[in-house]
């Protein structure tokens, strides 16, 4: 879009969003030794510590939430704030070609599975930069603490609780070391929001009983409204349009969100030496206009939520008839958050749902999808209705013929 200045020129529409310039070192994935330049570190995740290859120096990186100041000035924001590395994503290719800038080879990076690579030259770590789509580097991530080994006990006690109606397929092959840990996108909100809430509350008065079948109750009928005035630190908003679907009918990927919340404070500026060679990675694919419907619904549940310790008088409950939510400022930012991940393929008929079993990556939560036996299932249903009848039956006969 452009406007035309009085000279008669043509002026850039200006941005609908105040950018949050991203701390230097996380723009193009790769920070460098601080003590002597080099691309080559290794992350400990015991320790969280990265150890430069090349002089050994030891450091941690800098918290994201103290270097952007994310905490604070929630209640000032005003408009919408983006993040440099949450802007509107300006190419969705995800096979990227890369110049190295130590030997000067072009390698070729697809960004759909990893964000990482070296030159198979020089082995130099190679920079990201602003080659690829925006929406593959984000402004922080949440490094692992959760093991391969732990994530495969947490799946297999998972599994073992509902294995006797599991699909016989999914019961054969079921092989937890195939998990797999993947850095899922999303977006960290900041909101400063009015809300406010219309509805009905009911007060109990008494109650008449009529009969064995039918019981009167009385209440008084009250016009409730509350106005909010909220400050919402941190709220974790999913950027991919596929699980963002929770009516999926291909998968039950959707089922990652199952495993929130992460400790986002923990978060750090994103540096690519946390992917390593174990973990992979998602780009995100969706802007902040997309997700900004998803944040509102989450305003609005911690709005209800919030309300509800003042309603409590109402004994028989409240029903909200009306909610308006003023989001009078907000403060988006890229990260991604990590997640161990098994998957499995379900063909029912000429239709493949793939089940999936997450766990996070800090907390080790637990949650998923195990595609069950219907055949199996079916017979107990019935089974255990046929031995319901069988105890009922002759009581409700002996019932009869006595008159009781």
């Amino acid at each position: 879009m452009t406007t035309e200045d009085p000279q008669g020129q043509f002026l850039p529409e200006p941005p609908e969003y105040v950018e949050l310039a991203t701390p230097k070192g996380a723009a193009d994935g790769v920070v460098r030794c601080p003590k002597c330049g080099a691309s080559e570190v290794n992350y400990d995740p015991a320790t969280g510590e990265f150890r430069c290859a090349y002089c050994r120096y030891a450091w941690k990186e800098i918290s994201l939430d103290e270097a952007m100041k994310l905490s604070e000035g929630i209640g000032d924001l005003r408009g919408t704030t983006v993040s440099s590395a949450a802007v509107d994503i300006i190419d969705d290719s995800a096979l990227v070609t890369v110049t190295c800038t130590g030997c000067g080879s072009e390698v070729v990076i697809d960004t759909d599975h990893n964000l990482r690579a070296r030159c198979h030259w020089c082995k130099h770590e190679l920079s990201l930069n602003n080659r690829i789509p925006n929406g593959a580097v984000p402004d922080g991530i949440l490094p692992f603490i959760v093991t391969k080994e732990q994530a495969m006990a947490y799946i297999n006690d998972f599994v073992n609780e509902r294995k006797t109606f599991a699909h016989p397929g999914f019961a054969s092959t079921f092989v937890p070391e195939n998990v797999m840990g993947v850095y899922m996108p999303y977006m960290t909100v900041d909101g400063n929001v009015d809300v406010r809430l219309d509805g009905e509350g009911e007060v109990l008065r008494r109650t008449v009983r009529v009969n064995d079948n039918q019981t009167e109750y009385h209440a008084d009928r009250f016009a409730v409204m509350r106005h909010l005035s909220m400050e919402i630190d941190d709220l974790i908003v999913e950027t991919s349009s596929d699980r963002a679907n929770i009516h999926s009918t291909a998968s039950t990927n959707n089922i990652i969100n199952a495993v929130l919340p992460f400790d986002v404070k923990s978060m750090v500026r994103f540096n690519s030496n946390f992917l390593g060679s174990e973990y992979t990675s998602e780009r995100r694919d969706m802007d902040v206009d997309a997700a900004e419907s998803y944040a509102a619904n989450h305003f609005m549940t911690l709005a209800r939520a919030g309300a509800q310790s003042s309603v409590s008088g109402y004994d028989r409950g409240v029903a909200w008839t009306s909610e308006q939510a003023n989001v009078k400022g907000s403060r988006w930012t890229a990260v991604l958050l990590p997640v161990w991940l098994y998957g499995f393929v379900e063909t029912r008929g000429r239709r493949q749902i793939t089940h999936y079993i997450a766990v996070n990556g800090r907390s080790g939560t637990t949650m998923g999808s195990v595609p069950i036996n219907r055949t199996k299932a079916a017979w107990v249903a019935w089974g255990t209705a046929a031995a319901i009848s069988a105890v009922t039956w002759p009581l409700a006969i002996v019932a009869l013929a006595t008159g009781s």
